[in-house]
């Protein structure tokens, strides 16, 4: 009896499992062609899906789509993937309200390419038009894995963005009716974003490009970055109609720290609370033998209030940064530069929408020889676009910047300048300010117009008026003051040169006494 009770347990247990492999085997069978149905028919016209083989696991809710290219005819947007896998489907969510609840979905070694235009042909609904969506999508983690990306500028031109080796993860993606109407259309939790080589043509004379980056809002570094002109010295003033800068910039790391970007109702906002510069090298070069760029150059208060978006950095620092500026005069004068060097910064408070001052603090070492410093701030909402100024030079053996003025003034200047101080205060089109400098044999030599050889009647003239030593109160000093007004076709930094010549001049020619107050 007993033996019979158990043999038929066996054959209950045996049924049951046949009827679930059953069961399994029909989900199976049934989910894998549903997976196919939906992919051959329910896949909007305006996109080409193509995939080499199809794996799925209805009790895991697991799709696999193998050799995959999908192509969006609309926006010119196609992608070729090693593997698609999308885990942890949820089957309740879908069956009961059509909404789709996704662990994971991951796109394996894809290739990227973006044309930057439209085809006239494929015209897009206006959004009148559009039924509004009712479907919630949850996607738990997306991620992209050793990927690559292009973006073409148009149909027939040449690359505008590449990035290879691109690894991208977001978790607690939501779409839904509500998110639908914000500028970002969904929300999302954390990402991190790394990439290998990355290139980005600016436009017709720059171009930018990085060896590594690595980016999460917490914490992101940028290793070797370049801004540099596409074109030599000589090739880009052949295609320029005016003046304007050659770039060369490299920074061999950039740290940004606390990262933040979202929409504030229609504007939107970046706030980063620091970034690091670790030995930035900057080369400026002009070609002023062609025409002059006559249109208003801003400053900066009012080129950042301009700026699209609210923009807020708490600190910039620039660590052991090198500047220098070369201007070609003359056909056959080869420049020389301006050098700063052992440069370090902090800028604090820049922003475009907010309030206070900017603050910017420098120091340098001028040509590798005199201790410069300057202090500014201005605020952007100032609409006079006022701002202060101050700095010193001090230690300062002028022979050391003869080949700049050599090629730039046709003069030379011997001496040593102890100490300078300098303050300006000024807005959009004036600035006033003050000088005072310690110095000895300080003597002005004015060049032939070949530059070989010293013309003897204008050096006699200038040194007239100048003092060679600052000898006029007990400490040494000499006074200068000055007025000036603002070219507004020039830039913030020639503004800042033509105040500070204004004050030299006038420290060293004129009496040298301090006002009384």
């Amino acid at each position: 009896m007993a033996e019979q009770k158990s043999i038929k347990k066996r054959k209950v247990a045996l049924w049951a499992i046949f009827i679930i492999v059953v069961l399994g085997v029909a989900a199976q069978l049934l989910f894998t062609n549903k997976v196919k149905s939906a992919l051959a028919k329910d896949v909007p016209a305006h996109i080409h899906l193509e995939y080499g083989s199809l794996g799925t696991n209805v009790l895991l809710g697991s799709i696999t789509l193998d050799s995959i290219s999908f192509d969006h005819k609309e926006q010119l947007f196609n992608v070729q993937a090693k593997q698609v896998k999308v885990s942890g489907l949820g089957y309740w969510a879908l069956l009961t309200k059509g909404n789709i609840s996704i662990s994971d979905l991951s796109l394996d070694e894809p290739v990227m390419v973006l044309q930057n235009k439209k085809r006239d042909s494929i015209k897009t609904p206006s959004n009148s038009s559009k039924k509004k969506d009712s479907t919630r999508i949850k996607i738990e983690n997306f991620s992209i894995n050793k990927g690559q990306l292009e973006v073409l500028a148009n149909q027939t031109d040449s690359m505008q963005l590449s990035i290879q080796d691109l690894n991208f993860s977001v978790s607690e993606i939501r779409f839904d009716p509500e998110t639908a109407q914000n500028k970002i259309p969904f929300t999302y939790n954390s990402y991190e974003l790394s990439t290998q080589k990355l290139y980005y043509d600016m436009g017709p004379y720059e171009f930018l490009q990085l060896d590594a980056l690595q980016f999460r809002p917490e914490e992101s570094h940028i290793t070797n970055f370049v801004l540099r002109s596409k074109y030599s010295r000589d090739e880009l003033s052949k295609k320029l109609l005016k003046e304007r800068d050659h770039f060369d910039l490299a920074i061999h790391t950039i740290t940004l720290n606390q990262f933040q970007f979202g929409y504030t109702t229609e504007e939107p906002q970046l706030h980063i609370q620091e970034i690091t510069l670790q030995e930035p090298y900057f080369q400026v070069y002009r070609d002023k033998l062609l025409p002059d760029d006559t249109s208003h150059k801003k400053l900066y208060n009012q080129a950042l209030r301009d700026l699209p978006l609210n923009l807020q950095v708490d600190t910039i620092a620039i660590q052991n940064g090198t500047l220098t500026y070369e201007e070609r005069l003359e056909y056959d004068v080869d420049p020389h530069s301006l050098r700063f060097t052992e440069l370090s910064a902090h800028i604090n408070n820049l922003h475009s929408k907010n309030e206070g001052k900017v603050h910017v603090n420098t120091e340098a070492q001028l040509m590798g020889d005199g201790h410069f410093t300057l202090d500014w701030s201005f605020d952007p909402q100032s609409k006079a676009n006022n701002f202060l100024a101050s700095g010193t030079l001090s230690d300062f053996e002028t022979e050391s910047i003869n080949p700049f003025l050599k090629t730039n003034l046709r003069a030379e200047v011997t001496g040593t300048v102890n100490q300078m101080y300098f303050t300006i205060s000024g807005n959009e089109v004036k600035a006033s300010g003050d000088m005072k400098m310690n110095y000895d044999h300080f003597e002005f030599v004015v060049l032939k117009k070949d530059r070989l050889g010293v013309n003897k009647l204008l050096t006699a003239v200038v040194n007239i008026f100048a003092r060679k030593n600052s000898d006029t109160d007990p400490e040494g000093y000499r006074y200068g003051y000055f007025e000036v007004e603002r070219n507004t076709d020039k830039s913030f930094f020639n503004y800042l040169w033509i105040n500070l010549k204004a004050g030299l001049l006038h420290t060293v020619t004129g009496s040298g006494k301090k006002k009384n107050n």
